[in-house]
């Protein structure tokens, strides 16, 4: 091999070189910039649970399809150290559906969305999410698959108030028949009066409607994750880390 020849030669390795570094460094872009892309998200993950305080009162009685709902978180939300959503952070929804008690049979029902979350900076995202838990009177129904809370049911007091008044119609009746000398006719007048009685009281009076004031606590629960860039949560302050410990007093001599 002569000296033209080495020398192609070896300006051909040195291209071949060249070009494989090229390659090289061509493909390893894409493996970092997903990961400089992914660090400025901050998600809050599905399943995550929120505590709100509810600041408008809702009724099965008076609310309607429709009406909005108001609340307030009441417990940070943390991702990594940093608080995400802090307290006082709002979240609003609304009334998907309405029934009230039945006069005979049929419970009360209330059924809720939440749609948007607003942070104390005005950073505001849409939500999904369902009520996993509210502070109740222990007596309602709940279906947090559903966000809908079922009314309690008023059968057991239906049936004392109608026995009631017909141990009064009876006592009534008693007398009555006492003083007629008919003691046995009495009596059966006076259950059937007090029994009717009883009856219609119930028909009059629908069962207990649902009633949550403000200031009632709710718990929700993110149906899907809850994402925010980097630059609308708050900077992590130093106090998130824990809190500092203080400096021994060593004395001035030490």
């Amino acid at each position: 091999m002569n000296r033209s020849q080495m020398i192609f030669l070896w300006a051909g390795v040195t291209l071949a070189i060249l070009a494989g570094t090229g390659r090289a460094q061509d493909n390893s872009k894409p493996a970092v910039a997903p990961a400089a892309a992914a660090s400025s998200k901050v998600v809050v993950p599905a399943d995550t649970t929120i505590p709100l305080a509810l600041k408008n009162t809702i009724s099965s009685r008076t609310a309607s399809v429709g009406q909005a709902i108001y609340c307030e978180t009441i417990y940070p939300i943390v991702v990594g150290n940093r608080i995400v959503i802090p307290v006082g952070s709002y979240i609003k929804g609304s009334v998907t559906q309405v029934v009230r008690p039945g006069r005979v049979k049929g419970k009360a029902l209330l059924g809720l969305r939440f749609d948007s979350i607003t942070l104390a900076n005005g950073t505001t995202h849409p939500l999904r999410a369902t009520l996993s838990g509210f502070a109740g009177n222990g007596n309602e129904g709940f279906r947090p698959k559903e966000s809908k809370i079922d009314g309690e049911s008023t059968k057991g007091k239906d049936v004392a108030t109608v026995a009631e008044t017909t141990v009064t119609g009876t006592e009534i009746g008693a007398i009555s028949g006492a003083a007629s000398h008919d003691v046995g006719r009495g009596l059966g007048i006076g259950s059937a009066a007090g029994a009717a009685g009883g009856l219609i009281w119930v028909l009059a009076n629908r069962g207990r409607e649902i009633l949550l004031p403000s200031g009632t606590n709710l718990e929700l629960q993110l149906s899907a994750p809850l994402t925010f860039e980097n630059d609308e949560v708050d900077r992590p302050s130093p106090y998130q880390n824990g809190a500092a410990l203080p400096r021994p007093d060593r004395g001035p001599n030490l």
